[in-house]
């Protein structure tokens, strides 16, 4: 890459950085309804040609800042792999629950504001096809069918236990959090998917 567009690449990354940094603050102080593009431009220190060069308007900001935090999930689902993730669940929700920890403020302002639910939905989604792929798979159609509600089940639980550690005034360590989570899950029938996987991996070895 040439030096120009090596230092225009890392300008337009700074710019974006600033537009979200202070859309987050101002997200902490009011409801995004309320948040002009003037707000962000004058709390970034930015000008309106700079704002207007990355994002439409506020709510194409919301929409990109959704759409990196579900991308970003995606990305890590994949590198983790759905089948060891049944296998050894307590290694993927300690590395989700670190990482939320990692950026907890930051997530909290987008999962718990007034159009948080929507991102909920979109991390719902993506995570019951995740689930919903690996089950079909390994599980006759039956039994698969069954599973997938237990799925929901649980995916609806953790949604539920990290809205409240996010909101929670005296939260659980992420330690806690995450041992709950843990326990939920194993308790919650996933046991025999998780032998399910095991025998599908014996035979195709």
């Amino acid at each position: 890459m040439a030096v120009g567009k090596k230092s225009s690449h890392k300008n337009a990354a700074r710019s974006r950085h600033l537009i979200k940094q202070a859309f987050a603050e101002l997200l902490n102080e009011k409801d995004m309804s309320k948040i002009t593009v003037t707000d962000i431009v004058e709390r970034a220190n930015i000008s309106r040609g700079t704002f207007y060069a990355h994002y439409l308007d506020v709510y194409d900001l919301y929409t990109a800042i959704q759409s990196n935090i579900v991308e970003t999930l995606n990305e890590t689902l994949e590198l983790l792999g759905m089948e060891n993730i049944i296998l050894d669940p307590s290694k993927a929700i300690r590395t989700g629950i670190d990482f939320l920890d990692k950026n907890k403020e930051y997530y909290k302002l987008f999962l718990t504001s007034s159009h948080g639910e929507t991102l909920i939905k979109r991390i719902m989604t993506l995570t019951e096809e995740k689930f919903t792929e690996v089950i079909t798979q390994i599980l006759p159609e039956e039994e698969a069918k069954e599973y997938i509600y237990h799925m929901y089940y649980v995916i609806g639980g953790f949604r539920s236990i990290l809205l409240h550690w996010f909101e929670d005034r005296d939260p659980l360590s992420k330690t806690e959090c995450a041992e709950l989570l843990i326990k939920f899950y194993s308790e919650n029938c996933f046991s025999a998917l998780s032998e399910a996987v095991r025998n599908k991996r014996n035979s195709d070895g």
